[in-house]
């Protein structure tokens, strides 16, 4: 059965003309979304939130739509796609890095990493800003990054979050509950790793920064920056002193099994 569908004008934004053509090439060959998910190596229901601009397209999945169609379209249509959605072409090179690495590292100060939030904390997240007609999209590239956790394989994760982040109320007390809820999920994955930096922790790195490993290559860095402007780190020597620095707040952190009954505890409390 096929999921919902809704219908856009494809002359409203770059991502609904991407997202028009892509349904009416699919109807055209007979195709189902359950058949073009696997042709992307994706499942048929990131095909349907693609279709229906709850997640915008990835380089690879464009790539194979061409592919699949025989066109020379939904690469090309990705660019425009991800700068309207307001990703600066740094972040677009980090973002196709991320998708390929084998273990990521990140720490950050101030909310939750962007791989383990839901849609209601990242949209309140994302709000200030934004144009109505752009929100969405936005919120569905933040979404559509998460597409690596459901690979066959997905990357490990250790993820050092402050305390205070937890008890930031973003969106109010039932939006926190509920990321809340979806982080420890996330937390007891086997291939996650969550600990909390307690309160009075002598922590006193203030920019938040992800490191990507790679089971052949290089490792490679991202340092967040304000409205964007964070920068990719490649030199080896630079990678390596955040890595120390990494496992320097790691020390401050609690233990996993700490951190989960903190992380609960404040739920519950909310």
């Amino acid at each position: 059965m096929e999921h919902e569908e809704r219908n856009f004008d494809p002359k409203a934004s770059c991502a609904a003309a991407y997202v028009q053509r892509m349904r009416r090439y699919r109807e055209r060959d007979g195709l189902s979304q359950a058949e073009v998910g696997p042709a992307c190596t994706v499942s048929p229901k990131t095909i349907s939130a693609i279709e229906n601009l709850r997640r915008l397209p990835t380089l690879d999945v464009s790539a194979k739509l061409d592919r699949l169609y025989e066109v020379e379209y939904f690469e090309e249509q990705y660019w425009h796609v991800i700068r309207e959605a307001g990703w600066s072409l740094t972040f677009q090179n980090y973002s196709e890095q991320e998708a390929q690495a084998d273990s990521i590292r990140v720490y950050d100060p101030l909310h939750l990493p962007g791989l383990f939030q839901d849609e209601r904390y990242a949209r309140h997240l994302l709000r200030p800003g934004q144009r109505p007609e752009t929100l969405d999209q936005a919120v569905a590239a933040r979404m559509g990054r998460q597409d690596i956790l459901q690979r066959e394989e997905p990357p490990f994760i250790t993820a050092l979050i402050r305390e205070a982040v937890l008890r930031d109320p973003v969106g109010g007390p039932e939006v926190m509950r509920e990321q809340l809820a979806c982080l420890l999920k996330m937390a007891q994955e086997p291939r996650n790793t969550v600990q909390i930096i307690p309160s009075g922790a002598p922590v006193y790195v203030s920019s938040g920064f992800t490191i990507l490993g790679f089971a052949e290559g290089n490792d490679v860095a991202f340092v967040e920056a304000a409205m964007g402007l964070g920068q990719v780190v490649a030199r080896p020597t630079d990678v390596h002193r955040l890595a120390v620095g990494f496992d320097m707040i790691g020390g401050e952190a609690l233990p996993v099994g700490e951190s989960e009954m903190l992380i609960k505890s404040i739920m519950e409390a909310l």
